[in-house]
C-alpha cells in the first residue's frame, strides 16, 4: 500500500510541474502573439486582429483552472 501512495504522490509532483510548464508556455506564446500583432498592425490589420485574438485565447489559457472553477460555480448555482 505504501508504494502505491508513493507513486501517486510522485505523479502529482510531475503533474504540478507539467502544469507550471504549460502555464509558462501559454504565457510565452501570448507575449509572442501580442508582439507579432503589434508589428503587423500598420501593414495588415486583419492579420493583426487574428493574431491578437489568438494571443488573447493563449492568455486566457493561463487562467484555465480559475475559469473552470467559475463555470462550475455558475453551473451548480443554476441547478
Amino acid at each position: 500500500m505504501k508504494t502505491d501512495r508513493k507513486k501517486i504522490k510522485e505523479n502529482n509532483r510531475f503533474k504540478k510541474l507539467s502544469d507550471y510548464i504549460m502555464t509558462f508556455a501559454f504565457l510565452y506564446s501570448s507575449f509572442i502573439c501580442f508582439s507579432a500583432a503589434a508589428e503587423k498592425w500598420e501593414e495588415d490589420k486583419i492579420l493583426a486582429i487574428i493574431i491578437l485574438i489568438c494571443g488573447l485565447f493563449s492568455f486566457l489559457a493561463i487562467f484555465r483552472w480559475q475559469v473552470a472553477s467559475i463555470i462550475l460555480f455558475f453551473k451548480s448555482r443554476n441547478k
